[in-house]
């Protein structure tokens, strides 16, 4: 039977990860690897995990395994409620919703928002799971320059303006202002008032992403543009996986009403609801205190191996190479010289004993950021961040 004929015009747009492509690779024997963009498993507080599933069961017998509503476990629903409330983010009960980690708040949203061909405005370089949901509904990708400050705003009125006039109908901005994946810039409170005055002027809803913006090193990034925004405009996704542990798939959506109303109907289709296990974890964790807990552990433990990557890259980097200088999150984003290309880079780097991930999945354009790779110092020791440093420049300088 000839399967591929079969196909919806969607999945044949679909592109297999290019970071879950590289596992074998990631892998193997020998490898230090900066490629996987995941917390330490060395974070995760698995004894107090297991206290708290023991005594859910213990509690609430055959009742802790039962579905739940599909926006959430109803104490959990709250206590995310007052967790954002600390972060200036006020909710009604109707414009809040938890989801299966925060890839599926970002499938839903393309889901009820995406028709085929609408422009979806996108930071270069962006968070691939979300370039791969919004390519996943069809959308039209629009890149918007970034630098160090953050969003480029001239850019955005710009591509804005061509896709309106190119007939194109703009769904919305998507961003991730703090400790972006893969770039590791965080857009600075200026950058974040303009960002929210051209949104006004175009009249354009914003989808903030933001997974790290508790894994800051010493001070804590900006306000969330949501809680900056006084026209109702900001979509807010944010998750406990880089806190407490990725595999509790737990994660919060904020936004508009009637937003939250489409997306609960899109959430009822695609899983009925959550593991109410899960949730109850992540609620204990928010009663206990253990998520505060966790925060002030993990951010020293990230910037050590921040710190140890960034000065081995300043002591090993030939001439030519340079890279960002992130203050919290779990990647750095190195740029070759003009001409060099990370993906032919690969192999002489894997040759060497390091892995890392080339730069050009994470743009929206084919052939674009050819010269970048994400490096990630979550998963490595300190030692092995260093010699992994020197195995890389060898290969680059080879």
């Amino acid at each position: 039977m000839k399967f591929q004929e079969l196909l919806s015009e969607s999945a044949r747009a679909m592109r297999f990860s290019a970071i879950r492509r590289m596992s074998a690779v990631i892998e193997r024997p020998g490898i230090i690897s900066f490629a996987p963009g995941q917390p330490s498993p060395e974070t995760f507080p698995v004894a107090d995990f297991d206290r708290i599933l023991k005594r859910a069961v213990a509690e609430e017998a055959a009742g802790a395994f039962q579905y739940i509503l599909t926006r959430g476990y109803s104490p959990l629903l709250e206590a995310v409620a007052d967790y954002a409330r600390r972060k200036g983010m006020d909710s009604h009960p109707a414009e809040r919703m938890l989801t299966e980690g925060s890839q599926q708040g970002l499938d839903l949203v393309s889901r009820v928002l995406i028709d085929p061909g609408d422009v979806v405005l996108c930071e270069a370089p962006s968070y691939v799971g979300a370039l791969s949901a919004f390519r996943a509904a069809r959308a039209r990708m629009v890149s918007v320059q970034l630098d160090e400050q953050g969003l480029d705003l001239e850019d955005l009125r710009r591509q804005y303006r061509a896709c309106r006039d190119a007939g194109h109908r703009v769904k919305f901005l998507y961003v991730v202002p703090n400790y972006q994946n893969p770039s590791g810039i965080t857009h600075t409170l200026e950058r974040r008032a303009g960002l929210l005055e051209v949104a006004h002027e175009l009249d354009l809803l914003v989808v903030e992403d933001d997974p790290y913006g508790d894994v800051y090193f010493d001070q804590p990034p900006p306000p969330t543009l949501r809680s900056l925004d006084h026209d109702g405009r900001v979509l807010y996704l944010s998750s406990f996986s880089k806190i407490l542990a990725p595999a509790l798939r737990t994660a919060f959506v904020l936004g508009p009403e009637t937003l939250l109303a489409k997306l609960e109907i899109a959430k009822q289709a695609a899983d009925l609801c959550g593991s109410g296990l899960s949730h109850r974890v992540v609620l204990a964790c928010l009663r206990e205190g253990l998520i505060d807990a966790q925060k002030e552990r993990i951010r020293p433990y990230y910037r050590d191996k921040c710190k140890a990557m960034l000065d081995a890259l300043a002591r090993e980097m030939p001439e030519g190479v340079s890279w960002t200088h992130p203050t919290g999150g779990l990647f750095v984003w190195l740029r070759l010289p003009e001409g060099r290309d990370a993906e032919a880079l690969l192999e002489a780097a894997v040759a060497e004993g390091v892995a890392y991930v080339p730069g050009s999945p994470f743009f929206a354009e084919d052939d674009t950021g050819l010269n970048t790779m994400r490096l990630t110092f979550a998963r490595e020791d300190v030692p092995k961040i260093e010699e992994g440093v020197r195995r890389l420049a060898r290969a680059i300088r080879a």
